[in-house]
């Protein structure tokens, strides 16, 4: 029983490399099959560890390893792709989102355990928002659009792949605390609000599907601020 944990964080890596072939066809349905499982393996593997006894140093390496193919290479060559498929000229700037991801991996891995919250978006949260933005691309067909202005530096879909980089390694190596579902609340403004995140996250993926992710993650940052705010003004 003790080898589990190390299956899963092997089974995460192995399905983040099969998802770099799918997006390599842009084939959005099992790109999303992949990172589902590689994410539910994320969240199980240190369950166990800590379950049967047998974290170790090796272990959370190990993790983490294979958190930069499933939510560091996969999200940044993601991005690089529809880039890439419009030709626009500054596609290749999808893999400083890689980049940011290893070093908020590597910082992670140096800080103190984080149960309550995160410091900074995690890398996994990242990967979902930016698949939400590629459903968002190809579900509402925004790549014809796209393709009628892909040659300009200051295109619409140039300044869309600047920021929305940016963005991702800002909010990923950011200060701020996000909620995290690793243990139970202890207030009951957090159970209101968390109730609350569930409940829309469930409204939007009914209502939006696999785009729903691209709002998911913002609802969730606007959830964590305003937990700390109202927690902060209690006490």
């Amino acid at each position: 029983m003790r080898w589990i944990p190390n299956l899963l964080t092997l089974t995460n890596a192995f399905f983040g490399c099969i998802a770099l072939l799918f997006i390599h066809d842009l084939n959005l349905e099992y790109l999303s099959y992949c990172i589902g499982v590689s994410l539910l393996c994320d969240l199980f593997d240190g369950y166990f560890a800590r379950k049967l006894s047998v974290a170790s140093k090796m272990g959370k390496e190990l993790d983490s390893l294979a958190d930069i193919i499933s939510f560091g290479i996969v999200p940044g060559a993601l991005i690089a792709k529809i880039g890439f498929l419009v030709s626009n000229p500054i596609f290749l700037i999808g893999f400083l989102i890689t980049l940011g991801s290893v070093y908020r991996l590597a910082r992670f891995n140096t800080e103190k355990p984080q149960l309550n919250y995160f410091i900074g978006l995690p890398t996994p949260a990242n990967t979902l928002m930016i698949l939400g933005l590629a459903w968002g691309i190809y579900d509402y067909e925004l790549l014809q659009i796209i393709n009628t202005d892909k040659d300009t530096l200051l295109s619409p879909f140039s300044v869309f792949l600047i920021f929305t980089t940016f963005l991702s390694i800002f909010l990923m190596n950011s200060k701020l605390k996000i909620l995290s579902f690793k243990i139970l609340p202890k207030h009951r403004i957090s159970w209101l609000l968390r109730g609350g995140f569930f409940l829309t996250c469930l409204i939007l993926l009914i209502n939006f599907r696999m785009t729903a992710l691209a709002f998911i993650i913002p609802l969730l940052l606007f959830i964590s601020i305003l937990e700390q705010k109202l927690l902060k003004n209690k006490i």
